[in-house]
């Protein structure tokens, strides 16, 4: 690995770090020029429009599609951006941009500050096998099929991005804040005792859905077996991963969100054996 790739790597965190406060100030911003009159930019994270283009949140324009049983070209239209920032990237809005994801970091490390010798219990159970996607799938089709079942839009009540967008943006305007707000912080509270991300890992159908769209050339996590110093049960990234995955090892998509806190863990503690890749090589173990 060249030194300008550990470099950066070992400020990705700091990059994405920044991309998350920027992208919760744009969800203030919005509100913000809206009170002033100004609509260059409306909408919230179900639905964005920026300068007349639009953009979609992929799981509501599907749910939409199915209640509505037509296909609306500018819908599935505005749909595209994200789609195409999966099919290259991956989840990186579940891990970069979701103010979900954001607070629930957060949180998390404040109750590691809080109850540290649960953490490190937690640190030294983790596990070498990824979870079987089944669930992941089988959780994400039973959320759209409840609402074709039952026509009601189970999936906007379950996109805690779109609905902390939504609420951010009602509290600017004067239009105080719903119920489904205790929802969201309700999981994030209780995520944080017991110092998991379940939500994320297994429940969300934003980011279930967003985990469709890879291809063998998706970004990637790499894992190059002869770089690799850690033995035994030391697994270092592992214990990073806020998802609590195992980053060596198979099976990681369709759950892990690129966030590449195991590749930094992996330059501090080990000889860069972890990477991001667009694709794989014949010496990196499969994920």
């Amino acid at each position: 690995m060249t030194m300008v790739n550990r470099k950066f790597y070992n400020r990705l965190n700091f990059y994405r770090k920044l991309f998350q406060l920027f992208s919760l100030g744009f969800l203030i911003l919005i509100p913000v020029l809206i009170t002033n009159q100004i609509y260059a930019i409306i909408g919230n994270l179900y639905s964005v429009t920026i300068f007349g283009i639009d953009i979609v949140d992929p799981a509501m324009a599907l749910q939409t599609t199915l209640l509505t049983r037509e296909f609306i070209t500018v819908l599935i239209a505005g749909a595209l951006i994200p789609i195409i920032v999966a099919l290259l990237f991956g989840k990186v809005f579940c891990s970069w941009m979701c103010p979900f994801n954001t607070f629930s970091e957060y949180w998390q490390i404040i109750m590691r500050k809080i109850f540290p010798n649960r953490w490190r219990l937690i640190q030294r159970e983790t596990s070498k096998i990824n979870p079987k996607p089944l669930t992941y799938w089988v959780i994400l089709i039973a959320f759209f099929l409840l609402s074709l079942i039952f026509g009601f839009p189970v999936i906007t009540f379950l996109s805690f991005p779109g609905i902390l967008s939504s609420e951010i943006s009602h509290l600017i305007m004067g239009m105080g804040v719903g119920i489904e707000i205790l929802v969201v912080f309700g999981v994030i509270l209780a995520e944080g005792f017991l110092l998991k991300r379940y939500w994320c890992k297994f429940i969300c159908p934003v980011g279930g859905l967003l985990g469709i769209f890879r291809t063998p050339k998706t970004l990637r996590l790499n894992h190059n077996e002869g770089n690799c110093s850690c033995g035994g049960a030391l697994e270092p990234c592992g214990t990073s991963c806020p998802l609590g995955l195992a980053p060596k090892h198979e099976g990681l998509y369709p759950h892990c969100f690129n966030c590449g806190l195991c590749i930094k863990t992996c330059e501090k503690t080990g000889f860069g054996a972890l990477s991001f890749g667009f694709g794989k090589n014949s010496k990196d173990k499969k994920n």
